[in-house]
């Protein structure tokens, strides 16, 4: 079920650098300018950058073609709800794959993240208040291949 969106959204883009990339100063300098405002104007971003505006679309596109921006988003901040970092850790020789599926459909599961060590899948968890973010630790914990969860509720968000 989705929720009403509350407070301000900001725009941002999920950037993937991969072994191998060639990125000058320019490319570097419109990644920092859309990770800040990815809505701003292909004309304002030349302008930024010492760029045409046809360059300037030209660069986005070819970095997005290359895979270096992986996908256009928003971050919503969540004024008043419970956000929280929840570290799952699988049963050994249960595929974390399964389980990452299993979570995605959670209400209020936001990103996830398959990750390497001794925690194998990472999430945010957001939440109106702590008691639902109880029971929604309640239900991850029910998913089969979960051997274990912590959880760390965000105080605060810096970028």
């Amino acid at each position: 079920m989705l929720r009403p969106l509350r407070g301000r959204v900001k725009m941002l883009i999920a950037v993937g650098i991969g072994m191998g990339w060639k990125l000058d100063e320019i490319d570097r300098k419109i990644l920092e300018i859309l990770n800040e405002n990815a809505r701003v104007s292909n004309e304002k971003l030349g302008k930024l950058v010492g760029l045409s505006e046809p360059a300037a679309r030209r660069r986005v596109a070819a970095l997005f073609s290359r895979g270096v921006i992986r996908r256009f988003t928003i971050d919503v901040n969540e004024t008043g709800a419970v956000s929280a970092l929840v570290f799952v850790h699988t049963t050994p020789r249960y595929p974390s794959e399964k389980v990452a599926k299993a979570l995605q459909g959670l209400e209020g599961v936001g990103s996830e993240w398959e990750l390497s060590g001794e925690i194998d899948v990472a999430l945010t968890l957001f939440a109106p208040d702590i008691e639902t973010l109880n029971r929604l630790i309640d239900r991850i914990r029910e998913i089969e291949g979960v051997e274990k969860t912590e959880l760390s509720v965000i105080l605060k968000k810096w970028k």
